[in-house]
């Protein structure tokens, strides 16, 4: 009878001793709380110190930018008072000249302009519209027609489509694209072909140039800042135009990329959204 009764006594206060110890699926979730909690915070401060550098890069940018607009203004301005102090006693090619020179002044000044306010605005969405690249290749060649003839580069334009985007900065894609087949093309000559191609996703605009082949292994790091081409040596610039063009074009939903179909040719090419 007695050791029934310790029996069951012992059984009971391990009975009791079970119901009043932690459970470990709660000890465990409490565990995964805190961790939650101290990986949210590396998040947060992540965050913040991203914010703060994007704000440093924008000032930056706007410094640049402010550098880059002090000459082409005081160029476009003492250009401009030449033409109305002098213009009249100028021959018919050095007004044309002085005309180009003001205009490609205001043109680099307005692209400037326009990429400063994209790098500020860079997370925000654009402010597309219906552009007529014929119209934006059109103006582009018509600001580079003094580098085109010193060269004596044959220019073939295919038609260009309508689409939808932000007309300056595809200017700046047209302008960089263009002004790089001129770099990198032979010094006498060559052919410029500029091709588009419509597909079920939406258009494909290729600039195809003489020049030097990029190797493949290059293809991809050409396009990233301070980069530069073969023959570096033969070119002016500072190595941002091509950086500048996947910035935009990777703005407007599209793609860029190069290839090079032969040993001496090489075709820079964007995709943009139907």
């Amino acid at each position: 009878m007695n050791g029934r009764m310790k029996r069951a006594e012992l059984a009971g206060h391990q009975g009791v001793g079970t119901l009043t110890q932690p459970s470990r699926p709660r000890r465990g979730a409490a565990r995964a709380r805190e961790a939650l909690e101290l990986e949210n915070m590396r998040l947060r401060a992540r965050v913040d110190e991203l914010e703060r550098e994007r704000s440093h890069l924008e000032d930056f940018a706007a410094m640049a930018a402010h550098e880059l607009l002090k000459p082409l203004v005081m160029n476009e301005a003492y250009a401009t008072l030449l033409s109305e102090r002098m213009g009249h006693a100028l021959d018919l090619d050095s007004r044309r000249d002085l005309d180009a020179m003001i205009r490609i002044s205001s043109t680099f000044r307005v692209l400037v302009e326009t990429l400063l306010m994209d790098a500020r605005d860079s997370h925000q969405p654009l402010h597309l519209q219906q552009v007529d690249l014929a119209d934006v290749v059109r103006d582009c060649v018509s600001m580079l027609e003094g580098e085109i003839e010193r060269r004596d580069a044959h220019l073939e334009i295919d038609p260009m489509p309508v689409v939808k985007g932000h007309p300056a900065l595809l200017s700046g894609v047209f302008s960089n694209l263009l002004v790089n087949a001129l770099k990198y093309g032979p010094r006498r000559g060559g052919d410029i072909h500029v091709s588009a191609q419509r597909s079920d996703a939406g258009w494909t605009i290729a600039v195809q140039s003489p020049g030097p082949a990029i190797p493949e292994r290059g293809r991809e790091r050409i396009f990233e800042a301070w980069e530069r081409g073969p023959h570096e040596r033969r070119t002016w610039g500072a190595g941002l135009g091509l950086t500048i063009v996947r910035h935009i074009v990777e703005r407007h939903g599209g793609q860029v990329g190069v290839i090079s179909p032969g040993e001496s040719s090489n075709r820079f090419f964007f995709t943009l959204p139907a």
